[in-house]
This record gives C-alpha cells, structure tokens and sequence, in this order.
C-alpha cells in the first residue's frame, strides 16, 4: 500500500516490487514524498499517521474553541459557570440543597443568556474621521453612523472604536428597520505621532453581561498629528540672495553669468563666439561664464536622544524642521530634509543609515514628521552630513537642527562636511535661552527660546 504525506497524491506507481516489510523513499518532487510497501507494517503506519492527524486536527480544534470562548464568556459569566459546576458538585457530594439550587440558578441564566448572542449582526456601522490630519493639541473629531439594515429590530449594544492604545465605546440602543443611530466622537491629540483609529467593534450581550459576541468592521483609518509650524515669509528664509541662482568660482563655457572672453579651443561651441573680442584681436574669441546654481535647501535633523536635554528640545526641533520645509516647498525652492538612519550600536563603525524625508508637498513632509521620534542607536550628525554631501553636490544653503546637549564640536564637524561656498546655519533648540544669532567659524549659530523665535532670527539674518 501506498501512504502520501502532507495529503499528497501518487504520480505514478512503481512498477518494481520491493521485499515485504521493506520501506522505500522517493523524492521525485519538492517536499516529503513517502511510499510504504508492505501490508502489514504498512498498516500500522497508515494508521499512525491518521492517528496523529486527528491528534493535530483536534488539538487546533481545542485551541480554537478555548479562544472562542473566552472572548463570548465575560468574567461575569465565569463566576457563573464556576458557581454551577462548583454548586454542583457539592451539592451532590454532600448533598447540601442550597448549593444544588445556587448551580441550577445560574445554570439557567447561562441558558436564558445564549438567545442574545444567536444570528447574525444586524447592524452596519461607518465609521469615519473628519479629517485626517491634526496639529497637537488640536482635537480630532469623528462620526460613527450605526444602522439597522435587517427587516428585524436591532437589540441594543455597545460599538468600541481603538484609538492608538485607547478605547473609545459608546451604546447603541434599539434600533427599527433602516432606522441609525449617530454618534459623535472627539480623539484628543496631545503629542505628536501617527495613530490607527479603529477597527470599530460591535457587542452584542445579554441583559446581565454574562455573554458577549463581537463583530468587527476591518476599517482602518490613519490619523496623522502633525508638529507645531511657524509661518516663515518667504524673503527670510535664508541668506541667499540672489532667488534665481548664486554666481559660484566654477567657469563653464555655458551659463547665464558672463564673466570673461578667452581664446577659442577645440571643441568650443561656435555659438559661443565673441565676434567683436574676434575682430579686435585677430583671432578666435569666444564668452566664458560663470556657473550658477539653483538655490537649494537642505534640513538636516539630528535624532540623537544625546543632543536633547529634554523632550521638548526635540519637539521644538521636529517643529522647526517642519516650519523650514514647509516654506521652502511653498517658495518652490529645492529642497531636502534628512533625519538620521537607525544603526546598531555594534555596527556603527561600519553602517551609515541616512532618512529623506517626502518634501513633494507641504503634507508629505508633516506626515513624515509627525512619526520621526529620536533614539539612542543613530548616526551621528557629522556623518549624516557628511553623506549629505556625497548623495548630492548642489547645496547651497544647509540648516542644522539639533539641541542643546550638542556640543561645538560637534557642530563644527558636521558643518565642515559642506563646501566653503555653502552657507550653514546650525539651529540649537534650548528652551532655557535668550533667543540669539552668534558665528562660530563660517557657520552661524542661532539659538531659539522658543519656536517664534526661529522668524525672527532669520527675518534679522535676511537683512
């Protein structure tokens, strides 16, 4: 005979006989074939391994079952069932008659209770947020519509809504043909962060909450809290001066900044001819320029829990990055805003993890940021500059943002990343400080008090 594991079935059958008693493995395809010959043994292990199916098969039945049970018995009705097997069992062993009418009693509750829970839901429940996105400390507000869409009444129940890791829940009473039932819900949004609202849940349970059936409405939605940004005018957003391009010390033989005539070389393009310079010297004259650039921002923030003495620091720094950015993108300048890369601390000397941030859209840009959060297993901020400025050559202008635990040195280290002719501005973030704007070196310094602070400073550096 012949016995397939995994529910296999046979290809073909083996035309050579083999001794009796006599097992003989094929793998003629992926997975674990096995061809038992013999009638006798083969018998034994056929039945085996049904026995060990139906080992597995209910074992996974129980599990499912016990699973089952504990989310429909609530801890009231295990008091229940405890009272009716314990009252039970005492009474008939010592034949005391309150024990045997305590057990019977709520032996019948559980009984009165099932009703409650048979059929399927009647309800229909759409559950959506009034916006998606929020600013902290601004309160997200929702509506959830409960309706009856069965020809029968609907019994009252409970709707529980997961907020992150809270729990919003409200009762829905009974409920006629096509008759609904709104409700109005409020998601408070004290911190920064990205949080899942739902899936709402539907309970159904008996008048003495011994038994409860769930239904559960697999809709998802996603709630972004987006730092606090300042409105930055668009003439303070940097020390760039010139919005169409800055003149670099880089000659190119096309650009829109004249700069000199020279000599003409082999494969110059003759459009580039300065016939006047050509006619006065005698030979080929032809315009050099200078090459200018885009003006293009990058945001750099530091994520390391060092540089911040207190969490605040940080909340003032993710805020800043998102009021820098945001007015960049407005502007329509090029921009690009990088956090640090998450590395094991075993692999720090030979990993660097470097994070762009969405600047496609001012929301893109918040909805990243609302779900940054510092830690202690990141690069470092001279070696995320550092590989700032291998990924791209075309900075002009680099904001810093970090906190007040970060030293000068550090600083220094990462600014010196950049070119000479790209101007930095380290932005410290240090609740506890005078607002000001200091050099130290070529970098610039400001130090922010507060959020508003950072306007001000860089409408004071624009001028």
């Amino acid at each position: 005979m012949s016995v397939e594991s995994r529910g296999r079935t046979r290809a073909d059958r083996s035309s050579t006989s083999h001794p009796r008693g006599h097992t003989h493995t094929g793998t003629t395809w992926a997975g674990t074939r096995t061809q038992l010959t013999g009638q006798s043994r083969g018998r034994w292990v056929a039945l085996g391994l049904w026995a060990l199916r139906l080992s597995r098969a209910s074992t996974d039945a129980v599990r499912g079952g016990w699973a089952r049970t504990r989310s429909v018995v609530t801890p009231s009705g295990w008091a229940a069932i405890v009272c009716a097997v314990a009252g039970a069992a005492l009474g008939l062993a010592f034949g005391w008659g309150e024990f045997l009418v305590a057990a019977l009693v709520a032996a019948i509750l559980l009984l009165l209770a099932l009703p409650f829970l048979l059929g399927h839901e009647a309800y229909e429940v759409d559950f959506r947020l009034s916006q998606d996105a929020v600013v902290v400390g601004t309160d997200a507000e929702g509506e959830i519509v409960v309706r009856n869409t069965q020809a029968r009444l609907a019994l009252p129940g409970r709707v529980d809504v997961p907020v992150g890791l809270g729990l919003v829940d409200f009762h829905v009473p009974l409920l006629r043909r096509d008759h609904q039932h709104r409700e109005s819900i409020v998601i408070p949004a004290p911190h920064r962060g990205v949080i899942d609202v739902g899936p709402a849940t539907t309970s159904r349970t008996d008048p003495l909450h011994l038994l409860q059936r769930e239904f559960h409405w697999a809709d998802v939605r996603t709630l972004y809290i987006h730092p606090v940004t300042v409105a930055i005018p668009s003439t303070s957003i940097g020390f760039v001066r010139d919005l169409e391009g800055r003149a670099t010390r880089t000659l190119t033989n096309e650009d829109i900044s004249f700069h000199a005539v020279r000599e003409y070389a082999r494969g110059d393009a003759q459009r580039q001819i300065h016939w006047k310079s050509t006619a006065k010297t005698g030979q080929l004259m032809v315009r050099q320029f200078e090459e200018t650039r885009r003006s293009t921002i990058c945001v750099v923030l530091d994520l390391d829990e060092g540089s911040y003495a207190t969490e605040d620091e940080f909340e003032m720094a993710v805020s800043a990055v998102g009021s820098l950015g945001v007015r960049a993108i407005r502007d329509g300048r090029d921009v690009q805003a990088v956090v640090s890369g998450e590395v094991p601390e075993f692999a720090r000397a030979s990993v660097r993890s470097l994070r762009q941030l969405r600047v496609t859209s001012p929301r893109g840009l918040l909805d990243d940021l609302a779900g940054v959060e510092s830690g202690p297993s990141v690069v470092a901020m001279p070696t995320l500059t550092r590989m700032l400025v291998e990924s791209t050559g075309a900075t002009s202008l680099a904001f810093l943002i970090t906190g007040s635990a970060a030293s000068h040195s550090h600083l220094q280290s990462a600014a010196m990343a950049f070119a000479g002719d790209v101007a930095v501005a380290a932005v410290v973030c240090n609740p506890n400080s005078q607002p000001s704007m200091r050099a130290m070196g070529r970098t610039r310094v400001l130090s922010l008090g507060v959020l508003d602070d950072l306007r001000q400073l860089l409408a004071r550096g624009a001028t």
